[in-house]
Order: C-alpha cells, then sequence, then structure tokens
C-alpha cells in the first residue's frame, strides 16, 4: 500500500525520469483544489438533502464541467500569482541595486 500523501509515488514506476513541467504541476493542484472544493460543497448527507428539498431550496446539479472550470479560474490564480511573486522579487532587487548606487555618494557627504 503506497502512502496517500505523495500522490506522485503512485505514478513513480510509470514516469520513471520523466520531468514534469512547472505549469503541468500547476494544472495539477488547481484541478485537485476544485476538486475538494466541489466535493466539500455538496451535500454529502440524505437527510439533509431531503431537507433542503422540502424546504424548496434550489440545489443546482454538480457537472464535470464545473468542476473544470472552478480548476481553470484555480490555475489561473496561481500562474498569477507567480508573475506577482516574480515583480515583487525583481522590484525589491531594483530598489537594493538603487540604494546601492546612492550609498557612495552618502558616504562622501558624511566625510
Amino acid at each position: 500500500m503506497t502512502d496517500k500523501s505523495d500522490p506522485i509515488q503512485d505514478l513513480q514506476p510509470t514516469m520513471k525520469e520523466t520531468p514534469v513541467a512547472p505549469a503541468h504541476g500547476i494544472a495539477a493542484i488547481a484541478l485537485g483544489m476544485a476538486i475538494k472544493y466541489h466535493d466539500i460543497a455538496t451535500v454529502q448527507d440524505g437527510a439533509l438533502y431531503q431537507q433542503y428539498k422540502l424546504e424548496g431550496k434550489n440545489m443546482v446539479p454538480l457537472h464535470l464541467d464545473m468542476v473544470f472550470e472552478t480548476a481553470i479560474l484555480m490555475e489561473e490564480f496561481l500562474l498569477g500569482s507567480s508573475e506577482r511573486i516574480a515583480k515583487i522579487v525583481v522590484d525589491a532587487i531594483t530598489e537594493g541595486v538603487e540604494e546601492a548606487k546612492e550609498a557612495p555618494d552618502l558616504e562622501a557627504e558624511k566625510s
């Protein structure tokens, strides 16, 4: 029996040394999150479902395309967050370089 905390371990005999692109990893994470989201958002208890029906609450059936649409939205967010993080890092480096360029001027002013 394999350890469920590492889902890639099940694929290891098939994959061998095949590299996995970061975009594929992000897509897999997004799909996993979408499946979990829709699993949590559905009514699991039969008695609760019957109660909802008696109260006349509109319950939309869950279709596979809804799960993929959610996964696409999550993937776009995750890919966008990479760009935001990269922008923050580049801005921080740029600020550091500019401060370093001004530092000799400050040392000259002190003397």
